[in-house]
């Protein structure tokens, strides 16, 4: 299904049972993401015991939190070969290395930068030059940064080790109740459509994710959602390879969807717990000085680590814990996200708290 607004804003809704592997594989790496999903963490706890150790180990190592290589096939999903298993594994080994290399660095292209198409084959014919790239570029810990770059260095290798993950986490564990998941999907795309006729598409997708949609200019030509069968809330953005789409894979009870009730234009007031969180987040030295810097021009993260002189690790934590209060937000700006301030909700705060203390 494809739909369209008068901004332009083209929004296309598939179902694949890859979301749903990928979606396990994710949370088989990260605790965080399974604790959200009591499906998930029931499954996280027997695999946990069950898997070889070298599958865990793969699993850990290509679907780490903090680099996430293999969710970069997530950019796949659009594709046709995607629908079905069997034709995406099929795809991923007929699919030229550098194609996959640039997948795998994928995931995270919108918070940054990617090897570009121009240079990769250069990347890949020398290691030092990848990882320096990736040292030099790229948003990850400085104890992944030789992982991932063996990871697409070694790209035949790499991809050996996905098609075995994926086909396990398929055959061996989610096939047998396929078809009880692919009627899951198919609810979720209807509550999507059902959503969408309700409120527009630019309200869906900011509902979804943070990640504004500016008037301005530079919004992607489409988003793809992609429902996942799994309960919980969880959500993860990938660009497509052409960089012209957000492919958005959630599972089945992000808050959006729960919501029968379009969103009030005005937000409703605060209570004091509420008013205390935040201004308790707010009020960090480090985050105060994010603010400063937001409120003379958006920034992207790395940017933001250089000005302020500490890790790539630390800001984006500070700005997750931003992002929660809502003042920041990731704007699309031609071809970077970044984070943008939301001058409009600090005032409102600001004069919520006024209203608070000066009666």
């Amino acid at each position: 299904m494809t739909v369209k607004s008068e901004k332009r804003v083209e929004i296309r809704i598939v179902t694949s049972p890859v979301a749903d592997v990928l979606r396990l594989l994710s949370a088989m790496a990260d605790a965080s993401c399974a604790e959200d999903s009591d499906e998930l963490g029931q499954l996280y706890r027997r695999l946990q015991k069950q898997l070889r150790p070298r599958l865990l180990a793969n699993v850990e190592r290509l679907f780490n939190h903090e680099c996430y290589p293999g969710m970069g096939l997530l950019s796949l999903l659009e594709e046709s070969y995607a629908a079905e298993v069997p034709s995406f594994l099929q795809a991923l080994n007929q699919m030229p290395l550098s194609d996959l290399s640039e997948t795998l660095l994928g995931f995270g292209r919108i918070y940054r930068n990617n090897p570009p198409a121009r240079n990769i084959d250069e990347l890949l014919a020398d290691r030092e030059k990848l990882l320096e790239h990736i040292r030099s570029n790229m948003v990850i810990s400085e104890d992944k940064i030789e992982i991932l770059t063996d990871i697409v260095f070694n790209t035949t290798e790499t991809r050996d080790d996905l098609a075995e993950l994926i086909e396990h986490f398929w055959y061996v564990i989610l096939q047998p109740e396929a078809d009880h998941r692919a009627q899951l999907q198919q609810e979720v795309a209807e509550q999507c459509r059902s959503r969408i006729n309700e409120i527009g598409p630019i309200r869906m997708v900011t509902g979804l994710t943070n990640l504004h949609l500016s008037e301005k200019g530079g919004l992607y030509e489409k988003y793809i959602l992609a429902p996942c069968s799994f309960d919980g809330s969880s959500l993860t953005a990938v660009e497509n390879r052409e960089e012209t789409g957000l492919i958005l894979a959630f599972n089945r009870e992000v808050a959006i969807l729960q919501n029968n009730e379009v969103e009030p234009e005005e937000p409703p007031a605060l209570d004091t717990a509420e008013l205390a969180n935040i201004f308790n987040t707010l009020g960090d030295k480090t985050r105060l000085e994010i603010v400063r810097a937001l409120v003379e021009r958006p920034h992207y993260g790395q940017e933001l680590a250089k000005m302020l002189g500490i890790s790539n690790a630390t800001v984006f934590y500070h700005l997750s814990q931003l992002e929660k209060t809502r003042t920041v937000h990731l704007e699309r700006i031609e071809h970077r996200v970044y984070y943008v301030l939301d001058a409009a909700r600090l005032r409102y705060l600001l004069t919520q708290a006024s209203s608070f203390l000066l009666g």
